[in-house]
This record gives structure tokens, sequence and C-alpha cells, in this order.
């Protein structure tokens, strides 16, 4: 907020002595000024998304992990900055002694900003609910209806004198309920703009933003949220007691229920539940109809009354009807109406539908006891799906919801994060910067100046790299040079003899170390020879036809394998040219495929 407000002051002064210009605002039609209605399909309400969630088992048990898997391992203060200047306030993401820009005096992140805020987020509602158990309540509403609601109830603290709100405080968050909370907006969408009410008189509303409460004679608010539950006009909240997020469909005001797109296969698994129950309760389900055949019509009629009073009773019951025949014999025969479970093939249409479901959401068949099959049903994979989905959810609360919850406290210098739900990943972010700091080593040696990147996440490090200059490498050399002769300056323009170490540090001998055999036909490189001369180590050297250069392929310039028998051929040849890295591999490969049953 502060870098817009420097920058609106800056383009002001740019722009004093000229004419100022503005796109304009494209219209919304679809907007009326007022109450805005969330999107929903044809017949279907919120409530009805609520209770077939809370009916439905699959998606229940799914949005249930997703909201546990979430905030599993609660949340945790981060800071934004390793140190910042005292003077400029210059932030650095890694340590160092004195601002680089002013070269005043650094600290550390002020821990002071968090004893309100911890205060409160450790201490229960006024619903005897914990932080994360709202958190908790919001996922849910996200899932179901994609919109949830997050109600800051703040405490002003005004002049009387003057009537200006000198400072407030945030005394309790809670959620509100999707299904009565409703945007006040204008035509082209704008949250307020529409309808104003005062701080303290919440009952008095306007359409004027120049009105003053006729009570207590402050000015009006514009009204971005209403709560239309209770009598009367409802309660309304002005910018900033209500946080409004949606996960899977943000827009400009409302999101898209989940749940709504897949409303018939929410139906259908109730539906299949329901018919289940039913046939287990009753002891069995109604599998036909008795027809009996008769001349006496008066029978066939009394029966048909008596089975629409038993049908009333007893939606099982299983009904006899009488049919008149010419020839006048009676006879019974029973009609079947209804397949069975399997020949309604009940289980396939299940899974399927569940598995769908399960699709959307991100969430694997593994955390319900499902590892069957193949593919995405494979067990690893599938906790790598729902790790990706846990981690998406996390994202929306660390990106959009935890700053605007920050920002009501006024804590400037400290981030509110979900602690990652895996070990998995804390794991992953060490071997990186392992790898990381392996790759810087490797540069330097070859003989590049290494420099640890500044204003990045301090979970991943990053290295500048860059080639020294030939009068740095000269130098480098001559220094070393002087270290090898006892500080004394290299004499006679004579070759200095090198140790392990010089060499090894110096970008320009940079060279593998070999073990070298003098029956495989090498012959030394001119150069290598004056450079190791003295030394232990072995010179660079050229390989001739009959070198052997990899392990477990036999190159085509190789003209024979080292031992075989003059004569052999590779059909009678059974020595295996793998190295012993290779071999190692392979036998990992065979152990797995044995265990799976696919032997080689």
């Amino acid at each position: 907020m502060a870098d817009k407000e420097r920058m609106e002051r800056l383009f002001s002064a740019i722009g004093i002595d000229l004419e100022r210009h503005t796109t304009p605002m494209p219209t919304m039609p679809l907007f009326q000024s007022g109450i805005q209605e969330p999107p929903l399909l044809q017949g279907i309400t919120i409530p009805a998304l609520y209770a077939a969630t809370f009916e439905c088992l699959v998606l229940r048990s799914i949005l249930n992990h997703l909201s546990v898997e979430t905030f599993r391992k609660g949340y945790g203060w981060k800071p934004k900055f390793v140190v910042k200047c005292k003077d400029c306030d210059e932030e650095y993401h890694q340590e160092v002694e004195t601002c680089k820009k002013c070269g005043g005096e650094v600290r550390k992140a002020d821990k002071s900003q968090l004893e309100y805020a911890e205060m409160l987020l450790n201490a229960k509602n006024g619903m005897l609910q914990s932080f994360v158990e709202v958190m908790r309540e919001v996922e849910m509403d996200l899932n179901i209806v994609d919109d949830a609601y997050l109600i800051l109830t703040k405490e002003y603290f005004v002049d009387p004198d003057t009537k200006q709100i000198m400072f407030y405080r945030v005394k309790e968050i809670t959620r509100a309920d999707p299904i009565f909370m409703r945007i006040l907006a204008d035509k082209r969408g704008v949250r307020g703009g529409s309808q104003y009410t005062s701080l303290v008189d919440r009952t008095f509303r306007t359409s004027d933003p120049k009105d003053k409460c006729p009570v207590t004679g402050m000015p009006v608010v514009p009204i971005h949220y209403m709560n239309l539950a209770g009598v009367g006009k409802g309660q309304v909240y002005t910018e900033g007691e209500v946080l409004h997020i949606s996960k899977w469909s943000p827009s400009k005001l409302y999101g898209r229920s989940p749940v709504a797109t897949m409303w018939r296969q929410v139906n259908t698994l109730i539906a299949m539940d329901n018919y289940v129950y039913s046939a287990y309760q009753k002891k069995r389900m109604p599998r036909g109809v008795m027809v009996i055949k008769s001349s006496n019509m008066e029978t066939v009629e009394r029966t048909a009354r008596n089975i629409q009073e038993h049908l009333e009773r007893d939606p099982s019951y299983i009904p006899t009807i009488g049919v008149e025949t010419e020839s006048g014999r009676g006879g019974l025969e029973y009609v079947r109406m209804m397949d069975t479970l399997e020949e309604l093939q009940y289980i396939p249409i299940k899974d399927d539908i569940r598995q769908r479901i399960a699709a959307f959401f991100g969430v694997s068949n593994v955390f319900m006891n499902d590892v069957s099959g193949g593919g995405l049903n494979n067990e690893g994979m599938q906790i790598v799906v729902s790790n990706r989905a846990v981690a998406y959810a996390q994202s929306i609360y660390n990106r959009i919801l935890f700053p605007q919850i920050v920002s009501a406290f006024e804590i400037t210098e400290w981030d509110l994060v979900l602690n990652p739900h895996e070990e998995e990943d804390e794991i992953m972010h060490l071997r990186r910067d392992e790898m990381a700091i392996r790759n810087m080593m490797q540069m330097k040696q070859a003989g590049y100046e290494a420099s640890l990147r500044d204003g990045i996440d301090d979970k991943i490090l990053h290295f500048d790299f860059k080639q020294p200059s030939q009068e740095e490498i000269a130098q480098a050399q001559q220094q070393a040079a002087m270290a090898q002769q006892g500080g004394q300056p290299q004499q006679g323009g004579q070759p200095v003899q090198k140790g392990d170490e010089d060499i090894f540090n110096d970008p320009n001998m940079m060279f593998k170390r070999t073990n070298f055999d003098a029956s495989r036909g090498s012959t030394p490189l001119d150069d290598a020879v004056a450079t190791t001369t003295g030394t232990d180590l072995p010179p660079l050297r050229t390989q001739s036809k009959n070198t052997r250069t990899s392990g477990g392929k036999s190159p085509t310039m190789i003209d024979r394998v080292e031992g075989t028998p003059t004569g052999a051929s590779s059909k009678t040849d059974k020595r295996s040219l793998k190295s012993p890295t290779e071999k190692i591999i392979d036998s990992k490969i065979t152990e797995q495929e044995k265990r799976k049953g696919l032997d080689r």
C-alpha cells in the first residue's frame, strides 16, 4: 500500500501541469446497483448444495480429507526479510553486517508486532472455536460453494470532540455463512458505492455519500457486505470488516460452486445409497408384481384398492393383480419389475462416479483405502497428486487470505503462513539447496566468482557467477607461484612446480585425475607433461583404438575386448561389459519387477 501511494504521488507530480485522461471503465450489464445475488444453476440453491454434500458419503470424505490435510501442521510466522537497514529501510534476504546501500546498521524483524496477533489467534472466539477450526470451516465453504467469508470484529476508538476514528483493534475472527452473505456493488461490479452507513449506528442507511449520521454526526462509509440472516434490514459491513475469497473460479464478485457442477453425479450416489438402504431396511426389495388371472372383475377392483392401501403404508409391498380371462381359467403369474444389483452394475457405476469427483478435487483413491488398478492408482503417484491439491489449497491462504489478516493487524515485517503438510517437502528443499551449493563449488573450482543472489525466498538458494578477467587470473597464478616458492617471485620465466592443490584450484590447469595404465597404450599430451613435471599427478593422455572408453557399451573404435581370446565371438563370450553402477541399477530394476510378478 505504501508503494502504491508513493507511486501515485510521483505520477501526480509529473503531470501537475498536464491534462489527465483515463480509459473508460467497462460497463457490466449483468450487475445492478445494490445487493448482488450469487450465480447458481437453475433450480439449485445454496442450502441444497450443503445438504447434498453432507448427505453424500463419497463427497464428504473427499472434502474432509482436503480440510484435514491443509491444516494438519498448523500455522506459523515467517519474517519478510533476514535483516533490514535501520536508516534507509533496505531489506536483505541474507546475512549482512552493514547496509550495502547506505552503510547503516541492520536489524532483525520486529517480534513486538506479533504480540497482540498471537494472543488473539491462540485464543478462542465467542463461538469457542480456535483459529484453525474457523479456517477448516472456511475450507469447506470454498469446496462447496466457492465463496468463503471471514468476519473481523473490530472495536473502533472515536474522538468525542472531532468524531474521528483514532484507531481500532480486531477483537474476534469468525466465519460467516455463505447462505446469507451478499455483496453490495454498483453497476460495474465494484464493491461499495451504492449504499452507505455509519460505523457507530449501522441502522442508518443512505445512498448519498455526503450525508452524515443524524445520531452521531459522523461521516458515512460505503457498505461492502450484508448479512441477510435474521429480521429487519440485516447486518451491514464496511471495507476491511469482511474478508471474501474464492478458490476454484474467482471472479469480480462470487465464485462458482464445484458441487453444482457435479450435481447429478452427487445425487446419483445419494439415490444409490438410498436404494440399498431401503432394500436392507425392509428386509426385501420390491422385485416384481403378482398377476392373478380371474373372470371376476369385482375381485380385481377390490384387489386394486387393497394394493393402493398397502402401497401407501409400505412402499416395498409386492402387489397382486387380478386379470380377467376369456377362458375363465384361473392362474398365477409372477412378473419381475426390477433387476438385481449385479445386473444394474451398481459397483462399477459407483466407482466411476467416485473417481470423477475425486479427480476434480485432486484427491487420490489411496486416501480412501483403494489402491487397485494401474496408472494413477499407483500409490506413490496418488500421493503426489494429493500433495499438489493440498499445496494449492494452502497457497490460497498464504497468498490471498492471510495477507489480509496480517494487514488488519498492521503487521508489516512478518507473514502468516501454513506449515507444509508433508515432511518430504522440507527434504526436497534441503536437497535442492545441496545441489545449488555443490554446483557453486564446482563453478568456483573452474575459476568463476560466486555470490549469493539477494532479494529471493530464503528457502531457495540462488547463486550468481562471474567469469574472472585475464588480469585476475594472472594475479591469482602469480600469488600461487609466490606461495609455492615461499613468497619469492617467479625467477627467469621458468615454469613453476605446482602441488596437487594448486593445480586443482587453477582454472587453466583443470582436468580430471585418472589412474594411468601404460598397458592401455595411451600417449601423454605435450602440454600436460610440462604442467605435471615434479608432481605425483599423471598427465592428460590420448587413447589408442584398443582402449576401452565406456562401461556397458562397446564403442565402434574398439577393435577387441580386453582379455577376450582371439577368435572369440559375441555369442560365446558371456562376460558382461557393464560398469558396476549399471549392474547395481539392473539389479534394482530386476528386484522391483520380481515384486510385481514380472520376472524377465
